[in-house]
């Protein structure tokens, strides 16, 4: 009786309100639609579910129906134009007798709203026990041209099937598919498939309860196309807009390349950067004030001395707050540069690769974080690069990384390997390539398999990642063969290490009769038996310290020529260039 009691008293009194929450287009940042909400206005103990569930127990299921409805539209007449309104239904309304078609379109009209304005999410968790109704549900709506989406795909009610009957124009992933799905593989692969599925059924996928960035990122990164959650917005009475950094971050994970950015392999900073507006020390600062006002595209200007270096920064923001209210103005308009000046601004050298940058930019504090980045060559003035040029630039680079790379290791493959090479030798690079090479490999392959074969490689592509340098590259180029590119001095103890590190994790792939033995007996090149020694590295150095290689074709026979040599010692090896060799 409490239960009805309370439900009884909010319909009675009409005491619902609805607030809305953004549907965004994970595209762009720009707002799709809104889901309208229901919520007490009266104390209660009582969620919207649980009064639809009371509502039901007690045959007033299309009452409260129609009373939040009613609620949704009316308020729905602030609706920006060219938004969609996403409104929840209970598919088990259609056992209620009272229910009256056309109810929804008469609404609309009283309010000023178009059929096509609104999209019906029905949820399949009530309706699950009679498939006729549910499908009765989902027809009802689309005969009068309203689109449908289906909620909680996903939930463990919903299939592919369900899908297929109704086909909706959209469907919801269900928040349990979302929840920390940057940490599980198995609901990325879902998700995933879900996608591809509804790509091809022209039907839209919204990601539903994203509450944290690296679900958001998640969801860009498998193809959803829109997102509702805590994280980007709350519900709200008013039809609020997303954040300008919000819009700015999204905008960032696809590649709308405006710039026509085309990072080199390096990644650098400086080949995206460009020229800005800067200013003098001795400049008055209400010129720099009068040309922002006048241009809104001017976000900042940095202040560099005589020779060039830079020596502060005028955010639009901050410059406006000096300038604005009853004395800024006067206060400030006979002051120069330098005394107003903000001395907190990121400055990064040229030749720091373009992830680094993202990642620095990233980390600034919240007023500051989106601020541009001036770029320099030993403290003097480049150029600036934004937050969404970096973005953009990253989010391609990762996408030409994960196309390019050898999907067994990771590593970056051949493309990208002599990418890497050029790009060293053009910049007149002091740079060492190591071309590493299994022994025996082949053997092992044949003897224990492809699967294991493939863990032997991986075994060694995480000894190479282990122990090279920070700034060091390290490709895949195929089957058993690597390539390191060091920018350091020391790679032939790095190839020490890496050796090191494989001869003691290799033992786990072998079994014990054949690590007692000290060989394995596989078959040769020409089919026959043979008794084979366990797998070793051979390496190849060339250090190309002083200008040893012209270009890459050259590069690559002075290494083909090493790694003969290499592969002529038993067990491990490394030659460099090719004077010196020895035996590990």
């Amino acid at each position: 009786m409490e239960r009805e009691n309370a439900f009884y008293e909010i319909l009675e009194q009409e005491a619902i309100r609805t607030v809305y929450q953004p549907i965004v287009k994970l595209k762009n940042g720009n707002i799709y639609g809104y889901e309208a909400l229901s919520r007490s206005t009266i104390d209660c103990p009582y969620n919207i579910e649980e009064l639809f569930q009371i509502a039901g127990e007690t045959h007033k299921l299309w009452e409260f129906e129609k009373l939040c409805r009613s609620t949704a539209l009316k308020n729905a007449k602030a609706k920006p134009t060219e938004t969609k309104l996403f409104i929840n239904v209970d598919a088990n309304i259609f056992h209620d007798p009272k229910l009256k078609s056309g109810f929804t379109c008469k609404e609309l009209k009283k309010y000023r709203l178009k059929p096509e304005d609104i999209i019906f999410e029905v949820t399949e968790k009530s309706a699950i026990r009679d498939l006729e109704i549910f499908r009765e549900a989902v027809q009802h709506y689309k005969s009068q041209t309203f689109q449908i989406a289906i909620d909680d795909f996903g939930s463990g009610y919903s299939g592919m099937n369900r899908i297929c009957e109704v086909a909706p124009e959209f469907i919801k992933l269900d928040m349990q598919l979302v929840r920390e799905i940057d940490k599980d593989e198995i609901r990325k692969s879902a998700v995933k498939a879900t996608v591809q599925f509804c790509d091809e059924a022209n039907i839209k996928v919204i990601g539903e309860g994203i509450e944290t960035k690296e679900e958001l990122d998640t969801l860009i990164q498998l193809g959803v196309g829109y997102g509702q959650g805590y994280y980007l917005a709350r519900p709200n009475e008013e039809f609020i807009e997303l954040e300008y950094e919000q819009k700015l971050m999204i905008k960032g994970f696809h590649n709308s390349m405006k710039y026509n950015l085309k990072p080199t392999i390096f990644d650098k900073v400086n080949t995206i950067c460009h020229p800005s507006v800067i200013a003098g020390c001795d400049d008055k600062a209400v010129d720099i004030y009068n040309m922002m006002h006048d241009l809104k595209e001017i976000k900042e200007v940095y202040v560099v001395d005589d020779v060039q270096k830079v020596r502060g920064i005028l955010t639009r923001a901050y410059l406006c707050e000096k300038f604005s209210g009853q004395y800024g103005y006067n206060l400030n308009r006979n002051k120069k540069v330098s005394d107003l000046m903000q001395s907190e601004y990121l400055e990064v050298s040229y030749d720091m690769r373009i992830d680094e940058v993202s990642k620095a930019a990233m980390n600034r504090d919240s007023e500051t974080e989106y601020d541009a980045v001036v770029v320099t060559n030993k403290h003097k003035y480049i150029g600036t690069v934004t937050v969404k040029e970096l973005l953009n630039t990253a989010i391609d680079i990762q996408v030409r990384r994960a196309t390019e790379a050898n999907p067994l290791t990771g590593l970056p493959g051949n493309n990208m390997v002599q990418n890497e090479l050029k790009e060293a030798i053009r910049n007149h690079k002091k740079f060492a390539t190591a071309y590493l090479d299994l022994d025996n490999f082949k053997a092992y392959n044949d003897a224990y398999g492809f699967s294991n074969g493939d863990n032997m490689i991986k075994l060694l592509a995480h000894c190479i990642k282990k122990n090279i340098h920070k700034r060091d590259f390290a490709g895949h180029i195929g089957g058993d063969d690597f390539v390191i590119v060091s920018y350091e001095n020391d790679l032939e103890q790095v190839c020490n290490n890496i050796i090191f590190l494989f001869r003691e994790s290799i033992l786990k792939l072998y079994n014990k009769e054949d690590l007692k033995n000290g060989y394995i007996i596989s078959k040769n090149r020409s089919g026959f038996v043979e008794k084979f020694p366990m797998a070793t590295i051979s390496i190849a150095i060339v250090d190309c310290q002083n200008g040893t290689a012209l270009d890459v074709t050259e590069l690559s026979e002075m290494i083909a020529k090493t790694k003969k040599q290499a592969k002529q010692s038993l067990g491990d090896s490394i030659v460099k260039n090719p004077i010196c060799a020895f035996a590990c």
